[in-house]
């Protein structure tokens, strides 16, 4: 990712004054989703639901025992006779619309011109074959529609896409992945895993990436990592819920890299999330009898309210569209709110390229205008820095690069930076977070400390100086610890962090060289010492 940066350059006496005594008004509330939910009348026969979406103007909730119902207004709903089938996920596009099974079974797939009238079609390829296993072609877990194509992802760990619906490709399959939901936003496709707690991303569909271990932040993930159940997408952020294991945990993201947890109770495990109004909503099941469905403006805060339903029952899908909230769950319940909130009076979307200059016991943060400052102009901007124990705030006013200081920090501690826009109406999501540690002196230094063998060694490189061009990260900085070399790409406050695994016993020297503004740096050697166990 490249980012801007005003490291090397010099602020003159008095605008940094300016800046550091800056005060800003900042907003009182943000719109939420209504806490009123009410219950539709089911179709008969009432139906076991995995999915409701709102698609070209239709409300359609589907079924696993073949069952579909379809609405212009998410009250009164139709029951529609449709192959028998274990459907899971439908999307719209290319003017028709799709629908697929989660059963290793055929039919897989089935389209339609209106959302009424259904036909099978031969559907995605399955996994491939391998000496001893059969193909599996079903268990598609989620669909989208996006940058001109249908993106589908299933249970067995593939990845496929189409034009049309009709024709498909497969662009990935890797066994040990379980991807339980996909969604589009912001040009980018984004699916999350429940078997390893992988991110998958694409930028046009064709290519696509595994992220491994995405979790940041100063929150530690649960034990055994955070396995994903449910992603969405909405103003600028990109919002994944924990599986069973994670239940209580939500991660954010603004570009699909990284992604920073929170927590939230109630715990619950969550099967479905959408986005709509300005608000996130999202619902699953709890050990209790009954679960909340659960809003937050930003993806980090959440609060919770109940439905009253006839009996106990798992949420299973959330959707929004023409103003409404509609959930549906394995009882066959149909629930149904609308926002109680201005829809046209959005937050901005997060601040970009967050980058900053490091002092002595003090961290100086820039960062870039929204790319949208949603329905009112953008007041001002609120920078966070945590440890994971306290955290500190300063405002920063609108300015050509807002940016503001905060002090008080412990050199060669690790902390975590992100920042957050806002209008009259609210906050924008927080920015992807960014790990600094402060130093007394701005300079290339490389430190770890004592280790016991064979624990990795935690070495921090600080001082890195912006390229020629002013844009970060891009130099690779190499790292000479002991016979051993390592490299990393620093982070936007020119900085690395990294472990060096099974360091050799003894005294280690250690030291960082790279090369930027046409000439070579070398920081001073630093020994490392690492006992026997």
């Amino acid at each position: 990712m490249i980012r801007t940066t005003l490291k090397g350059f010099r602020l003159s006496a008095t605008l940094i004054a300016a800046i550091a005594v800056a005060t800003v008004v900042l907003p009182i509330a943000s719109s939420t989703a209504t806490a009123t939910w009410t219950l539709a009348p089911a179709p008969p026969p009432t139906g076991g639901w995995t999915s409701v979406v709102f698609l070209h103007g239709e409300w359609i909730a589907l079924s696993s025992s073949g069952q579909l119902a379809v609405s212009k207004n998410a009250s009164t709903w139709n029951e529609q006779s449709v192959p028998l089938g274990s459907w899971r996920s439908a999307a719209y596009g290319a003017g028709r619309f799709v629908a697929l099974s989660s059963a290793n079974a055929v039919p897989d797939e089935m389209v339609s011109q209106n959302g009424v009238a259904w036909s099978t079609q031969a559907g995605p390829p399955g996994t491939p074959q391998q000496a001893g296993h059969p193909s599996l072609m079903g268990e598609w877990t989620g669909i989208t529609y996006g940058h001109g194509l249908f993106a589908a992802v299933s249970s067995v760990g593939t990845v496929v896409t189409s034009t049309n619906g009709i024709t498909w490709v497969r662009r990935f399959w890797r066994p040990q992945d379980d991807f339980t939901s996909i969604t589009y936003g912001d040009g980018r496709f984004i699916a999350v895993d429940a078997g390893e707690g992988d991110v998958m991303m694409s930028m046009d569909g064709t290519h696509w990436s595994l992220i491994r271990h995405p979790l940041t932040g100063a929150i530690p993930a649960p034990a055994g990592g955070l396995h994903f159940s449910a992603v969405t997408y909405g103003n600028g952020n990109f919002v994944a819920f924990g599986s069973s294991s994670g239940s209580g945990y939500v991660a954010t993201s603004v570009y699909g890299y990284v992604w920073a947890l929170n927590q939230y109770s109630p715990a619950q495990a969550i099967s479905g999330a959408a986005y709509g109004c300005g608000t996130f909503v999202a619902a699953g099941q709890t050990a209790a009898s009954t679960a909340p469905i659960i809003t937050s403006s930003t993806g980090a805060a959440w609060t919770s309210s109940n439905v009253a339903t006839p009996a106990a029952a798992a949420w299973t899908s959330i959707a929004y569209g023409a103003g409404r909230y509609v959930a549906v769950d394995a009882a066959g319940d149909i629930a149904l709110s609308r926002s109680d909130a201005n829809c046209r009076a959005t937050t901005p979307s997060p601040p970009q390229q967050v980058s900053g200059n490091i002092h002595n016991g003090e961290v100086w943060t820039y960062m870039h205008p929204p790319s949208s400052s949603g329905a009112a102009p953008v007041l001002g901007y609120r920078v966070a820095i945590t440890d994971g124990v306290t955290t500190r705030y300063c405002g920063a006013k609108v300015y050509f690069e807002p940016n503001c200081i905060i002090k008080g920090l412990k050199n060669h501690q690790m902390y975590w930076v992100s920042t957050q826009a806002f209008n009259r109406f609210g906050y924008s999501a927080p920015t992807d977070p960014e790990f600094v540690i402060p130093v007394a002196a701005w300079s290339l230094d490389a430190t770890a400390p004592a280790v016991v063998a064979p624990a990795p060694a935690h070495v921090q490189i600080t001082g890195v100086i912006a390229n020629g061009e002013g844009i970060y990260p891009t130099t690779v900085v190499s790292i000479h610890f002991g016979s051993l070399l390592v490299a990393c790409r620093p982070n936007p406050f020119g900085e690395c962090a990294l472990n060096v695994a099974n360091p050799p016993v003894g005294t280690q020297p250690m030291y960082a060289t790279y090369s930027g503004y046409g000439r070579s740096y070398r920081s001073p050697t630093y020994e490392v010492r690492v006992a026997p166990v």
